[in-house]
């Protein structure tokens, strides 16, 4: 790899570790599929007890590549017009940063008949952000400055989320707010300010075996403004295919298929602009499982 390339992938490398350990949440391609951990409002829009997995793999075959593991647990209570949820996520965003966040979501659901289905959920829980200066070779002690830490940062806090969610049996809005107790923290690159999502997403019949379901997503994660639109064809429910464009230097294809109660995902990014030269790329794969139950909920599919 020239020097270019190299230059190029380590301004990347050390943004992403700063805008994950500068308050921010991470950004998955596939994240719609199951939401409640951007947004609690989410929990319980689906019939069956839901067990859903996602890993982001970024900058595969480079060593100290940053990554991100997520899994979610949701189901809904028919008597209560409540979903409930746990949410789990790993994130290593570099050589030396890594964030955990564990929280329990919950979502009370009012139904104004005709699958017409308005959320209102909360999350509650807590993040540990911890940062190990010891993992980077320094070879110029000059360059760093003497506010770079030595010794291993690591905190604790208490962490809650907000947010609401409209679905029908073609539309799916939503918005929701994460880290609330951001509010009154000091900023610092161990404590999370709060984030802001919004969302949209149609299905468009195209046929009796054919959907299309163009989405929308806007995320200020803190310091940066983030814009994703995506394009996803369904065939007869049971295989999808499509594509997304997220920013100004990233695209990325995904498809998958769903079988009785398994489904599995593959997402592939490509760059475009100042990173079109770069060899890395990434990859997610998602896995989820669906158990039936007597319980009815929304008519749409997460």
């Amino acid at each position: 790899m020239d020097m270019k390339k190299s230059l190029i992938l380590t301004i990347c490398m050390i943004l992403n570790a700063v805008v994950a350990m500068s308050q921010t949440d991470f950004v998955l391609s596939e994240q719609l599929f199951s939401r409640i951990s951007i947004n609690p409002a989410g929990t319980g829009n689906s019939e069956n007890v839901n067990i859903f997995s996602l890993s982001r793999f970024q900058y595969v075959g480079m060593e100290g590549a940053p990554f991100t593991t997520m899994l979610n647990v949701q189901t809904y209570f028919d008597k209560a017009s409540s979903g409930i949820g746990l949410s789990f996520s790993y994130d290593q965003s570099g050589v030396a940063y890594n964030q955990i966040q564990a929280k329990a979501v919950y979502a009370y659901h009012l139904n104004f008949g005709n699958q017409n289905i308005m959320s209102f959920g909360i999350g509650l829980g807590v993040y540990n952000k911890l940062f190990d200066p010891t993992k980077h070779i320094i070879e110029d002690e000059t360059e760093i400055g003497e506010s770079f830490p030595s010794e291993v940062q690591n905190n604790t806090d208490f962490d809650a989320s907000f947010g609401i969610e409209y679905t029908n049996k073609y539309l799916l809005v939503g918005a929701s707010i994460t880290h609330i107790p951001g509010f009154f923290y000091k900023s610092s690159t161990l404590t999370s300010v709060p984030n802001y999502y919004a969302y949209i997403r149609g299905l468009i019949p195209c046929g009796k075996k054919f959907k299309l379901a163009p989405a929308a997503a806007y995320y200020f994660t803190g310091q940066f403004h983030v814009v994703d639109v995506s394009l996803t064809g369904f065939i007869s429910d049971y295989v999808w295919i499509g594509l997304g464009y997220r920013t100004e230097t990233t695209g990325y294809a995904m498809f998958g298929f769903e079988w009785n109660w398994l489904r599995i995902g593959y997402s592939c990014d490509f760059n475009f602009g100042k990173l079109s030269n770069i060899a890395w790329t990434s990859h997610e794969v998602m896995l989820s499982f669906s158990i039936p139950t007597k319980k009815k909920g929304s008519e749409w599919k997460d």
